[in-house]
């Protein structure tokens, strides 16, 4: 999948990290990826937006679902251009990039968690 920039916090699976907004230690069930702040959120897959919108703490979220029923969660992502039900390419603009607010002292960045099922996939081990 096309990712939009450097890893700034890796995948933890089960094991636990430090969040420096919360200031607790947690499971870190994505991958943060560092870009500018107002820069394009690409698709990282085709698939479908299941949904685009506010998620409390997450900011705003949109969820997509790719050929292999993976659920794909990108948070941060400002002012969505897409809806619920749109059918979208791979490299596709999403959006642009914003804030998300539980992991806010952070730079700027896009959380993004896979789903296949109830278990988290690492991102960034998946396939092309």
């Amino acid at each position: 999948p096309s990712m939009p920039g450097r890893v700034l916090n890796a995948f933890s699976g089960d094991e636990l990290v430090y969040n420096k907004t919360l200031g607790d230690w947690r499971t870190h069930n994505g991958v943060d990826y560092a870009c500018t702040q107002g820069a394009a959120v690409a698709a990282p897959v085709a698939g479908k937006v299941v949904s685009a919108g506010a998620e409390g703490n997450w900011g705003t979220v949109v969820v997509l679902e790719d050929a292999a029923g993976r659920s794909w969660r990108l948070c941060g992502v400002a002012d969505p251009d897409v809806k619920a039900g749109d059918t979208v390419t791979a490299g596709q603009k999403l959006g642009t990039v914003g804030t998300v607010g539980c992991e806010c002292a952070e730079e700027s960045h896009i959380h993004v968690e896979v789903k296949q099922g109830e278990s988290y996939l690492d991102p960034a081990k998946l396939p092309e």
